[in-house]
C-alpha cells in the first residue's frame, strides 16, 4: 500500500471530540452524560437570526464573492466600530468561521517552516491549523498557579529565533479563561515591534469578561497597525456555532491581497448564512453582552464545585466560558474514559476535555482538564459533585496535587 504523507501524521485527534464514542456508549447504556468538553452554547440562537434566514428573498443560492458579501463585510465593520475598532469593509474578509481565518493567516505569515509563538495551554485546533500551514508553534508555557498569565516580557524575548514570524494568542483565552493584562499586551506589542513580527489576535470571546473587567484589544496600539490581524466569529456571541461565519481584519494590504487568493481557492463562504448574521452584527452587541452575566454565574458554580474537591485548587476563570484546572489524577485522559465507561452517580456522568491535547509540549497537561460552562448553574453544580465523587473513586488518583 502507498504510504501517507509525513504531514498527515502531524494532525492530532481533537481532545474535545475524540471521547465521543465513549459518551455515545454511555448514553446507549442508559447513563445521562453532562457534556463539559465542548464549547457549544446551550442557549437558543437569537430568533432575529432565524427569522432573517427564513425571510431571505432568495430564488437561488449562488456563489458569494470570495471576499464575502458586501452586506456581511459592512456588518462586520459596523460591529468592530461599536467597539471603537476601525476596520473598513474592504479591510475585512469573511471566512468559514475563525478556524479558516487562522489557518490562512498562519500560512501567509509563516507557512513553509516559519515559527509562531503561542501561549500554552492553547486552543487545541491551533496545533492542527499550524500543521496544515506547515508552521512550527513555539510554546510559552503558562501555569495554573499563575492564573495562566505569562507576566514577564523576557519570557517572550527568550523564545525568539530567526524563524519567528508572529505571535498568536486568544484573548480572552480558550482554554484557560485568562484575560491578559494591559502590561502583558504591551509586552507582546513591544516584542512584535522589536523583532518585526505579526500579531494574530483571536478575539472571538471579546464580550465575555467577568467581574467587571474589560477586554483590551491589540488594535489600541497604533504602532502595530500594519502588524495586526484580528480574527473573529459569530459562533459564541450569538449561540450560532453551526453558521460557520467568521472574519479576518487587518490594515495590512499585502496580507489582505494574499488572503484573498486563499479565499478564491476555496471559492466562497455560504451565502444565506452570511446574510442571516447581518442584523445581529449591526445591532446585536447588547444581546451578547447580556450573556456575560449568565456565564459568570456558571463560572462561579464550577469554581465553587472544583474548590470543594480534595486536592484541587482551581484557577478562577477571568473570561470566555472555560476554566482549566489541575486534578489529583495520574492521567486525565484515562480518567475521562473512566468517567464515561465505568462511573456514574445517580445515573449521570460527565464528559471532560483532557488537558494534554491543549499543549504543544509533549508530556504537559496530563493532570489538567478544560471545563466548558455549557449548562445552567444548577446542572454545573451537580456535574461538579459527580466529578468530586469520581475523583474519590478513581484508582489512579494521586495523594496530593503535583506542583
Amino acid at each position: 500500500m502507498p504510504e501517507l504523507s509525513a504531514k498527515s501524521s502531524m494532525m492530532q485527534a481533537s481532545p474535545i471530540r475524540k471521547l465521543a464514542p465513549h459518551a455515545r456508549a454511555a448514553e446507549a447504556s442508559g447513563t445521562k452524560v453532562i457534556y463539559l468538553n465542548i464549547g457549544q452554547p446551550d442557549m437558543p440562537t437569537p430568533p432575529e437570526m432565524i427569522a432573517e434566514l427564513h425571510g431571505l428573498p432568495l430564488t437561488r443560492l449562488a456563489y458569494a464573492p470570495s471576499e464575502g458579501l458586501p452586506e456581511a463585510r459592512e456588518a462586520w465593520s459596523a460591529f468592530f466600530s461599536s467597539w471603537d475598532i476601525d476596520f473598513a469593509p474592504d479591510q475585512i474578509l469573511v471566512t468559514a468561521g475563525a478556524s479558516e481565518a487562522i489557518t490562512f493567516i498562519l500560512a501567509i505569515v509563516a507557512g513553509g517552516g516559519g515559527e509562531v509563538l503561542v501561549f500554552e495551554p492553547c486552543y487545541t485546533n491551533y496545533l492542527s491549523f499550524a500543521a496544515q500551514a506547515d508552521v512550527a508553534l513555539v510554546p510559552i508555557t503558562l501555569r495554573v498557579e499563575d492564573g495562566y498569565h505569562f507576566g514577564s516580557i523576557d519570557r517572550l524575548r527568550a523564545c525568539i529565533t530567526p524563524k519567528t514570524k508572529a505571535i498568536l494568542l486568544c484573548n480572552p483565552s480558550n482554554p484557560t479563561g485568562t484575560v491578559y493584562t494591559a502590561e502583558e499586551l504591551e509586552a507582546v506589542a513591544r516584542v512584535a515591534v522589536e523583532h518585526d513580527l505579526f500579531v494574530i489576535c483571536d478575539e472571538v470571546y471579546r464580550e465575555f469578561v467577568f467581574d467587571g473587567g474589560e477586554i483590551r484589544s491589540f488594535t489600541q496600539f497604533g504602532d502595530l497597525a500594519q502588524r495586526i490581524v484580528v480574527v473573529d466569529s459569530v459562533s459564541k456571541r450569538f449561540n450560532a456555532c453551526g453558521v460557520r461565519i467568521g472574519c479576518m481584519a487587518t490594515h495590512n494590504r499585502e496580507i489582505l491581497d494574499v488572503a484573498l487568493r486563499f479565499c478564491q481557492a476555496r471559492l466562497s463562504v455560504p451565502t444565506a448564512e452570511q446574510l442571516m448574521v447581518v442584523p445581529m452584527l449591526e445591532h446585536g452587541r447588547a444581546y451578547s453582552e447580556k450573556l456575560c452575566g449568565e456565564y459568570e454565574r456558571r463560572r462561579d458554580a464550577v469554581f465553587k464545585g472544583l474548590a470543594a474537591i480534595n486536592g484541587v485548587t482551581p484557577n478562577l476563570s477571568e473570561g470566555s466560558f472555560y476554566i482549566m484546572t489541575r486534578l489529583p489524577i495520574d492521567s486525565c485522559e484515562e480518567f475521562a474514559v473512566f468517567l464515561l465507561r465505568d462511573f456514574a452517580l445517580d445515573g449521570e456522568t460527565v464528559c471532560l476535555a483532557p488537558g494534554e491535547g491543549f499543549y504543544v509540549t509533549d508530556g504537559l497537561g496530563v493532570d489538567e482538564v478544560r471545563i466548558a460552562f455549557m449548562y445552567d448553574a444548577d446542572t454545573l453544580s451537580r456535574a461538579m459533585r459527580i466529578l468530586d465523587a469520581a475523583v474519590a473513586a478513581y484508582p489512579g488518583k494521586l495523594a496530593t496535587t503535583t506542583i
